[in-house]
């Protein structure tokens, strides 16, 4: 039953898999390689079979014949569908798991409609404002209309020179709620990760 599931989620592009599986586990990726097998057997037979029907009328069927079928729009699916599965099975010969090409269209709307909607949803862009603090709960307090995922007790960040550590993160009012109390990091601290501060980062691309 498992692998029954595994089959079906191969043709699936990776964020539809997400809520039953996490990653491309090696069932998933035998699944790809069974599914993307018989998807390229099943259609590339296909094909020879219209190809063959549709000369029949022909003594010979003469190389140019197979270019020819080509432009028959029946033909098209067939083909994309034998070259679907082919990638698909080389790809999982290497670990891969792929889905439907067909699919990943609606994929890649999908992803951008809920990027747009999450857009809308935090509002416009504006550059991040920072208040120093007298150092008694932080030195400096910098207000964003984005969070910064990367921004943990992990993570030191460079301003202005000067090294600081992230003290504690609170949720204010829009259009900044997202609050980050940053201390000046002491000397004997190891630096595990350094972000470069800029307050108008958040009109970079990589931010929705």
């Amino acid at each position: 039953m498992s692998f029954l599931l595994d089959l079906m989620l191969s043709f699936l592009p990776p964020r539809y898999r997400s809520a039953w599986r996490h990653s491309a586990s090696g069932s998933l990726v035998r699944a790809a390689a069974v599914s993307g097998f018989l998807e390229m057997v099943a259609f590339g037979t296909l094909y020879i079979v219209g190809f063959v029907s549709a000369f029949t009328h022909l003594a010979v069927i003469g190389p140019l014949a197979f270019v020819e079928y080509l432009f028959y729009p029946k033909s098209w699916p067939l083909a994309f569908f034998f070259f679907d599965g082919t990638i698909r099975w080389l790809t999982s010969l290497s670990g891969q798991a792929v889905g439907s090409l067909a699919l990943y269209p609606a994929a890649w709307i999908h992803g951008w409609l809920e990027r747009r909607a999450e857009r809308r949803r935090r509002g416009p862009k504006v550059p991040d404002i920072i208040e120093r603090g007298d150092g008694t709960r932080y030195e400096l307090r910098i207000s964003s209309c984005r969070p910064k995922g990367n921004w943990d007790k992990w993570m030191t960040v460079m301003y202005e020179e000067r090294l600081y550590e992230i003290a504690a993160a609170e949720l204010g009012q829009p259009p900044r709620p997202y609050l980050y109390l940053l201390r000046t990091k002491p000397e004997s601290k190891v630096i595990r990760g350094l972000h470069r501060y800029d307050p108008n980062e958040v009109f970079q691309e990589e931010w929705p």
